[in-house]
């Protein structure tokens, strides 16, 4: 059996360090996918409520995927621990109020290099769901399973389950090989989509129809970030970074076939639905 333990020694870790392992899966409406490719990450796990990392030279960190598994995204050194008491008023991240609430540790983790050709593609088991989400790697030995292809960004989940921050968005348009069921699914069906600004809660509602379906759509927000939308465009001019406070989903898939009056139909109401030209980003 293959173990990310071997794996990692061989890639240069010293696993005669004390070294834990962590499988991160928030269930409180928090998509720690989505920290990772917005930068959220790092500063989500170095609160703790309890004192998870004590104790620990280096970390593991991983991320919760289906079937009790896990994707490796990178090795941290613990450099030291402080206390607090709760998490800091005035930092401002998407899970503010969700989680860390009562944090009681502030970890000083620094990412290790080298091991970057094994981040965002090693899986391994996590043997089932009850097992603790941090623990020791040297008694608790995960098997691999598979080492993703470069460029591959999550399991496509599908159509009304995804929502994409626009980092995942762009890598997933732009490496069609590696993303691979992405592209095949998006392009099989048109349907009504929508961009959410985080920032302040407003909505874009849009549809696709024609040979690539929502895929060719897509293409053009990765490419632009803005689609040719006027709103968004005159949001992203004074602010090019609030594209990072986009989250793309689908709001209904429907047929390749359909006209592109039949697909616009639908898309009206989702307008009228959420409010969208009254309230957010839809001119009409």
């Amino acid at each position: 059996m293959i173990t990310i333990n071997k794996v990692l020694e061989f890639a240069g870790l010293d696993m005669t360090k004390k070294i834990k392992i962590a499988r991160h899966q928030d269930t409180r409406d928090i998509d720690v996918h989505g920290l990772l490719a917005t930068g959220h990450f790092d500063i989500y796990q170095s609160y703790q409520e309890k004192n998870q990392f004590k104790d620990c030279d280096y970390l593991v960190s991983c991320l919760g995927i289906k079937n009790n598994q896990a994707l490796f995204i990178g090795v941290y050194q613990v450099i030291s621990t402080i206390s607090v008491n709760g998490f800091p008023d005035d930092i401002n991240v998407p899970f503010r109020g969700k989680a860390k609430l009562n944090s009681k540790y502030k970890y000083n983790l620094v990412k290790l290099p080298g091991f970057e050709e094994l981040e965002h593609r090693l899986v391994i088991n996590w043997q089932n769901s009850a097992q603790a989400w941090c623990m020791k790697i040297d008694t608790n030995e995960k098997e691999v399973i598979q080492l993703l292809p470069k460029g591959f960004v999550r399991d496509f989940p599908g159509y009304l389950e995804l929502s994409l921050s626009y980092i995942e968005l762009k890598a997933i348009m732009n490496d069609p090989t590696a993303n691979l069921v992405w592209h095949k699914m998006l392009s099989s069906v048109g349907g009504v989509y929508l961009i959410l600004d985080t920032e302040e809660g407003l909505q874009y509602v849009g549809s696709a129809s024609g040979k690539e379906g929502i895929l060719g759509r897509w293409k053009e927000y990765a490419k632009n970030r803005h689609g040719g939308n006027k709103m968004l465009k005159q949001l992203l001019e004074k602010d090019p970074d609030r594209v990072h406070k986009f989250r793309y989903s689908i709001l209904q898939t429907l047929p390749a076939s359909l006209t592109r009056n039949e697909i616009i139909a639908e898309e009206r109401k989702y307008k009228e639905k959420l409010g969208s030209r009254s309230y957010g980003l839809n001119l009409n």
